[in-house]
């Protein structure tokens, strides 16, 4: 026999509040989206997005993501332009989605209070929001993770042709958002098989399994993903063999980026306290009404398999063969925390748990939730590539060391003359010995110390080493040189 559900909040009532979550969240997210520069990588997108599809999947093969996030760019840049705010606008949309299919995920799995508490917490994330103004698959990998884990509860719920479809689609979705789906979704999957294996074994009868239903329909998802599947493989022996810009995972790369997940250590620890409350006593004391007692089991496995599964294979990865781990890489796992943990709050404190919850997630993260939306900054190529154009002359050039971020220094110099980008420090000491009518400039681009005082050694004759504008994120970030005058000093 199911178990009745109680409800401390009406319909009315839940509608109005997750009207008034969406509307926060939707302000947090949309407003003010060209505060900051592009940055390397978002350009990146924009330049790999503007030519024809073909163009667009050629380039995309060549890196170390799948392509669904370019291919929403490509779709929208002929129809909202291809301005900071209009790149970032996907984003923001898809942030919001994911605010609200977070709600249906903790309804499904325990009620409308649950899902409600969810979904404020998601859209005070500091995390969440970041990555929600930024023109990059980041967003989309959490909303299509969301998607993807509501049509998973659904087909173990009640299997039908819409929701297996659903499933399908939406677990192809999440593995075309980027690579990390490859874990959440084989963790899920895991789950899936193992415990349709158990029905499977017990019936006879394939079909009467939900779960069974559930894992073919991810082998539908697997199909779909199989020709970039193939590309991914080919790129990660090359990773492999380059190396990799991730650090080790120790234990302080652990705490940096716990905090960069959460925005708060202690708020981490109460999330995954009250989380793996939620967990146990959703799992023995099981009290939704869309769910009977085993089949609400197999939805808590599958959530916290898809909580879990991303940074656990991600931290084994890393520390066997190569580091992978990166805090916004788990943001699609992140949110199954968010959901556990309002399973287990709602359960605890039926009727306080919600303001208690979100008053401590906002207190303790409102430092960092103030940072993010007033002070956090990208490198700020707008002012650089600015200042250069308003102070070059005809016949200046521009070197820019190194050639990696050429696609945001095309992004902001379109039209206004072009560049030369130079890969090492030999390339630049000949280029710089090339007589020119005009003067030279020097950006130098996240380059090390060492890097940055060999370029200056060969642009520099030893009188004009104050000719620098440092910008953005300091001796790593954007720093112009002028073999001319001598510019204002710019930190």
């Amino acid at each position: 026999m199911q178990r009745a559900e109680k409800h401390y909040l009406t319909e009315n009532a839940t509608a109005i509040l997750l009207t008034l979550v969406l509307l926060i969240a939707a302000v947090v997210r949309f407003y003010d989206l060209d505060r900051t520069s592009l940055w390397y990588d978002e350009a990146a997108s924009w330049s790999q997005s503007n030519g024809t599809l073909t163009e667009l999947l050629t380039l995309v093969a060549s890196d170390n993501y799948p392509p669904l996030h370019n291919i929403v760019l490509w779709l929208t840049i002929p129809v909202i332009g291809d301005s900071e705010t209009a790149l970032r606008l996907p984003s923001a949309a898809l942030g919001l989605i994911a605010v609200g299919l977070v709600y249906l995920v903790g309804k499904l799995l325990q009620g409308r209070e649950t899902g409600l508490l969810a979904a404020a917490l998601l859209a005070v994330s500091p995390l969440h929001i970041w990555y929600s103004t930024e023109a990059r698959m980041y967003a989309l990998l959490a909303a299509c993770g969301l998607a993807f884990l509501l049509a998973t509860l659904k087909v173990l719920q009640r299997p039908s042709r819409r929701w297996f479809a659903a499933l399908v689609f939406t677990g192809a979705g999440f593995l075309y958002s980027h690579i990390y789906a490859l874990f959440g979704f084989a963790s899920v999957g895991a789950v899936c098989g193992i415990v349709a294996l158990v029905e499977v074994h017990k019936t006879r009868k394939p079909f009467t399994s939900n779960a069974f239903v559930a894992s073919l329909a991810m082998g539908g998802s697997v199909v779909l993903f199989l020709p970039w599947l193939y590309l991914l493989f080919q790129r990660a022996r090359s990773v492999a063999d380059e190396g990799f810009w991730i650090a080790y995972p120790n234990l302080q790369f652990l705490e940096t980026l716990v905090f960069s997940l959460s925005g708060s250590i202690v708020l981490f620890w109460l999330l995954a306290g009250l989380g793996l409350l939620g967990a146990a006593l959703s799992f023995f004391k099981p009290i939704s009404e869309q769910l009977n007692p085993a089949l609400n089991k197999q939805a808590v496995l599958v959530c916290f398999a898809y909580t879990l599964g991303p940074p656990l294979l991600a931290y084994l990865y890393s520390i066997l063969l190569q580091p992978i781990l990166f805090d916004r890489y788990l943001i699609a796992a992140w949110p199954g925390l968010i959901v556990l943990a309002a399973m287990g709050a709602t359960r605890l404190a039926p009727r306080t748990a919600s303001i208690a919850l979100i008053g401590a997630a906002v207190y303790l993260t409102y430092p960092q939730l103030s940072f993010t939306l007033t002070n956090k900054i990208r490198p700020e190529w707008r002012t650089i590539t600015t200042f250069f154009k308003e102070n070059r002359a005809p016949g200046d050039r521009l070197l820019l060391y190194k050639g990696f971020s050429a696609p945001v220094l095309s992004y902001y110099l379109r039209g206004k003359g072009g560049f030369e980008a130079v890969e090492d420090v030999e390339e630049l000491s000949v280029l710089t010995k090339t007589e020119r009518s005009g003067k030279t400039w020097l950006l130098l681009v996240h380059s090390n110390e060492e890097e940055t005082a060999a370029a200056k050694a060969l642009f520099f004759d030893g009188e004009n080493e104050t000719a620098a504008q440092v910008f953005g994120w300091g001796a790593s970030g954007l720093t112009l040189l002028n073999s001319g005058e001598v510019q204002q000093n710019w930190r």
